[in-house]
């Protein structure tokens, strides 16, 4: 199984290599590891170093960071072009959504000129885009990533509507699941209608939950319980889950086996 975006590091988590040998021990082969700015991206780095083939790096410039600067965003995208040879994607990008500042008009277009310039550099640079696009920025998403060229991303931490959940994966993309597939409704009806070959599953974490999860540290190694609760939802069976998000998390990030 492949953990496709967890924030596993020592900012993050008060011991990364128990987490990661956790979550190894659960069966999970791949972490795909995303920053969400400059100082987050190199820390990524450093636990790569520690971690290779099993911590996969991304680099990213998150939305809702609103203390980054416009000098921080081209860093990063300097970043990206240094280090292509060596990350699995471009992310953590996309549009904010939450925080009063998510709500400025301003902001909102800043935030598309953004997400316009990371899109074309996982473009030119043949690397896939990991979105953060809540709710409605789903929809205006999707649009900057065709308009640029996108042809491999995924949409993480997915909250839209069924309309643009299926413009999403018509445009073939990805959509990731995360612990709320075992107690939300909403994400259970996701698990449902996605095609097998468009999920992928993920944690998200150090992002606390609720249900089964409540009052638990997150970690990769729940990528099994997710899983678990998708094989349930359709019908299915354990393995067969593991085995396509797992294919579906290669083919997307390129990972060799």
């Amino acid at each position: 199984m492949i953990d496709s975006h967890v924030h596993l590091d020592a900012d993050q988590y008060p011991d990364p290599s128990g987490a990661i040998k956790r979550a190894c021990d659960a069966g999970v082969s791949a972490m795909v590891v995303p920053g969400v700015g400059p100082a987050s991206n190199r820390a990524v780095f450093e636990l790569t170093k520690e971690y290779p083939g099993v911590i996969l790096p991304a680099l990213g410039f998150h939305p809702e960071r609103f203390e980054h600067s416009e000098d921080d965003s081209r860093e990063v995208l300097e970043m990206i072009e240094r280090e292509r040879d060596s990350i699995c994607a471009v992310g953590e990008v996309g549009l904010p959504w939450y925080g009063e500042r998510a709500k400025d008009a301003g902001m909102l277009v800043a935030a598309k000129v953004t997400l316009s310039r990371f899109a074309r550099a996982a473009v030119t640079f043949d690397l896939p885009l990991i979105l953060h696009a809540p709710h409605a920025r789903a929809a205006e998403a999707l649009t900057i990533i065709r308009e640029a060229g996108v042809t491999r991303a995924v949409f993480h931490w997915h909250k839209s509507d069924e309309q643009t959940t299926r413009a999403i994966i018509n445009a073939g993309y990805f959509i990731s699941l995360t612990p709320e597939v075992a107690y939300r409704a909403r994400d259970q009806d996701l698990a449902r209608m996605l095609p097998a070959n468009r999920i992928l599953a993920e944690t998200d974490g150090p992002w606390r939950y609720g249900g089964q999860f409540a009052g638990r540290l997150t970690e990769p190694a729940m990528i099994k319980e997710v899983v678990a609760a998708i094989a349930h939802l359709r019908c299915t069976t354990f393995e067969e889950i593991a085995a396509a998000t797992t294919a579906n998390a290669r083919a997307l990030f390129r990972i060799r086996e």
